[in-house]
């Protein structure tokens, strides 16, 4: 995986909030399966600057996306009082992202367990509540948790931050 060069690779990256933020400048890359540009150890390759990533990029040959993809990694993304409201795009994206590093680094993702219902469930319900396949004028579909599907929500995204923590070499822990 590491070694590879995919479809199209963009700059990815993650700010860990906790006493103080620690910046990760990754690769996430599309082709056939998205993941991540791996180290010689299988985990995430990072960087300590974009300046420095951008370079790595241009001697791999890198076809990039424009921009970078900002993260935000906190606790406070799995904390009850903010799983009153839920921003369908925003934890469908962090969904995706934990699954692309798991995925990546050999991890097992409780988002990616297809043997509950339930996650398969609040999956569907974080798409389809994007109204991607709406047009303007027609009635969006707006999802409604119940407390244990928002329980799962926080599970998930604890798993989720705590794969991406260990695949980046961290010392932050959820």
């Amino acid at each position: 995986m590491s070694e590879e060069i995919h479809e199209r690779y963009g700059l990815v990256q993650f700010k860990f909030i906790q006493d103080q933020c620690e910046e990760y400048d990754t690769f996430w890359y599309t082709d056939d399966i998205d993941g991540f540009v791996l180290d010689q150890d299988g985990k995430l390759k990072s960087f300590p600057t974009k300046k420095k990533a951008f370079a790595f990029a241009k001697e791999k040959g890198f076809s990039l996306y424009a921009g970078t993809s900002e993260y935000l990694i906190a606790p406070s993304i799995y904390r009850k009082k903010n799983l009153r409201k839920i921003d369908c795009e925003r934890y469908l994206n962090y969904w995706n992202i934990f699954s692309d590093a798991a995925y990546s680094t050999n991890c097992q993702f409780l988002g990616d367990n297809r043997d509950k219902e339930i996650i398969q469930r609040i999956y569907e319900k974080l798409f389809y509540g994007c109204n991607l396949l709406v047009r303007e004028d027609e009635e969006h579909y707006v999802p409604k948790w119940s407390k244990k599907e928002r329980r799962w929500i926080a599970k998930v995204m604890k798993d989720g931050i705590q794969i991406l923590a260990d695949g980046l070499h961290t010392r932050w822990h959820v």
